[in-house]
């Protein structure tokens, strides 16, 4: 699944969004690495995968744009990715103009 058709896929409000979550993930890093989303692992975070601070701030903005949820770059350079997928599950924007359980997320404070 592409990033695209992941990141709609959370945004539709389907009860599935956990699954969904961790799609989007694999599939915006494995875009990253230039392979496929059957290579990403959610175990480590991206600091650990050897993501430099750049590539960690163009995921971030790319979060934001698709998701509506804001994490920084330095809390996603960190956090767990699969803390990361529970995150992206319960905040991202649903297509009807919602945003998940909470609204979206600013974690910059």
């Amino acid at each position: 699944m592409d990033r695209a058709t992941a990141a709609a896929a959370l945004r539709s409000g389907d009860a599935d969004r956990s699954t969904h979550a961790a799609a989007y993930l694999r599939a915006l890093l494995a875009n990253c690495l230039g392979t496929t989303p059957d290579h990403v692992t959610l175990e480590r975070p991206l600091e650990a995968q050897g993501f430099d601070s750049v590539t960690v701030a163009g995921i971030s903005v790319l979060i934001e744009e698709d998701l509506g949820v804001r994490v920084p770059i330095t809390e996603l350079a960190r956090t767990g990715l699969g803390e990361l997928t529970r995150l992206l599950a319960s905040a991202a924007r649903t297509d009807e103009g919602e945003a998940g359980v909470d609204g979206p997320v600013d974690r910059s404070r």
